[in-house]
């Protein structure tokens, strides 16, 4: 009876974004990344998928060590560092489809500054606790509410643009069907958070975390869906050096 108490036990313990669940989301979004990292190379085209898989995985990773105690300010703000630049990214990979430019260089300059205060600013972040199943981090309050209208704002202008970009291209066209994918890769978290933060209250304190553990569709869907395309029609052209 011990011994099958202890298996249910275990069992039991490994639900929704659990450390045991952080650790393997790490381990599916660097390998999405690794394999990633390769295709890019051999099609020449640039890394930025790479960098969104690397941040995804990244912030799982300082979710895992906050739950284990290590170091948890420091993970704190590497976690919110990373997570900061994704919207933008995002922006950035719509953009090459589209081949036009929507908000980036403002999008990188909020995200540059954004992930400054969060790295440098004493205030910014103060702590952060592990919930069991996600993490509550303690961000000043008037920083977290410009960055959730950054973060939410730049992922709905990803999914506007996207729908322009499919209005705009040919019926069969390779880069519809991307932008179709970046919409459902969005929706895959957005969805699923705004059901969680309506039914259950006590989960508004975590959306970072709950939102970045939602995320590991999208990342399946970027790494083969979406990047097929990408590497097809977008390829790395270093600058000419002035002579």
């Amino acid at each position: 009876m011990k011994n099958m108490f202890e298996k249910n036990k275990k069992r039991t313990k490994l639900y929704c974004f659990s450390p045991e669940v952080m650790i393997v989301t790490f381990i599916i979004e660097i390998s999405l990344a690794i394999y990633s990292f390769f295709k890019s190379r051999e099609k020449k085209s640039d890394m930025a998928i790479v960098a969104t898989l690397v941040f995804l995985a990244v912030f799982q990773l300082s979710e895992y060590q906050i739950c284990e105690g290590k170091d948890l300010l420091i993970w704190s703000r590497i976690g919110l560092v990373a997570i900061t630049f994704l919207p933008v990214l995002g922006i950035y990979l719509i953009s090459k489809l589209n081949k036009k430019s929507y908000l980036l260089k403002i999008g990188t300059v909020i995200a540059i500054a954004t992930a400054m205060i969060f790295a440098f600013v004493p205030s910014a972040v103060q702590n952060a606790t592990c919930g069991g199943n996600y993490i509550i981090f303690d961000v000043d309050s008037s920083i977290m509410g410009f960055y959730g209208y950054y973060y939410f704002g730049f992922l709905l202008i990803g999914i506007w643009e996207s729908l322009k970009g499919i209005k705009n291209e040919e019926s069969k066209s390779k880069i519809k069907e991307s932008l179709k994918w970046f919409i459902i890769g969005y929706l895959s978290f957005i969805l699923p958070l705004t059901f969680t933060y309506i039914v259950i209250p006590a989960t508004r304190v975590a959306v970072e975390s709950i939102m970045c553990g939602f995320a590991v569709v999208f990342a399946l869907i970027l790494t083969f869906k979406i990047a097929p395309i990408y590497y097809e029609y977008v390829k790395y052209e270093p600058k000419k050096k002035n002579k």
